[in-house]
């Protein structure tokens, strides 16, 4: 098992922008909003702490049963993962709720979505690197559905890096559980 702590993520405003947009439902934002994400991811950059934890197991590993359906079709392993950028980022959040005008939250959590997102990526990378030593490939990180996060938070002694499971819902909120797939690469000829 593979314990990252605090590696770097660098907030991107356009990507940030797109989801307000998403979340507010309109199609431009104002000049001022955007130099607010700009403002906020500066501030807010500095109290996101990611942190994962996984571990690759063979196809006949039973740790944990789940619908397979959307696994590819000749995945030979598969990689667990649990990610979150920790809990800073909220409570910064909320010693000023208005810091950057009445689209704060949405603000927010665009930035904690995208960083979330990084987070995955990072992971996909080194497991990318790790597959290629196999002569494989890695797919989409895949969810869990939330009846398999107990299970898989107890797997991966995700309390390592302060997740928890309480009622199938993962703690903190910005916090993902799921699955990358090892599949082979194709022979050249």
């Amino acid at each position: 098992m593979y314990k990252i702590k605090n590696f770097k993520i660098n907030l991107r405003n356009r990507d940030i922008l797109r989801v307000l947009k998403r979340l507010s439902g309109v199609s431009e934002m104002p000049a001022e909003v955007e130099e607010n994400v700009q403002r906020a991811c500066f501030r807010y950059g500095k109290f996101i702490t990611p942190a994962t934890l996984y571990q690759t197991f063979t196809r006949d590993f039973s740790g944990l049963d789940f619908d397979l359906s959307a696994a590819p079709a000749k995945w030979v392993a598969q990689s667990y993962y649990i990610v979150t950028i920790g809990t800073a980022l909220d409570s910064e959040f909320k010693k000023n709720e208005t810091a950057f005008g009445a689209q704060t939250a949405q603000i927010v959590s665009a930035i904690a979505v995208d960083a979330l997102e990084q987070s995955k990526n990072f992971v996909g990378r080194l497991l990318t690197k790790e597959a290629a030593n196999e002569k494989c490939e890695v797919s989409r990180p895949q969810e869990f559905p939330p009846e398999v996060f107990v299970k898989a938070a107890t797997l991966l002694e995700s309390t390592k890096i302060g997740v928890e499971i309480s009622e199938n819902i993962i703690k903190p909120q910005y916090s993902s559980c799921g699955v990358f797939y090892w599949v082979p690469l194709k022979k050249r000829r």
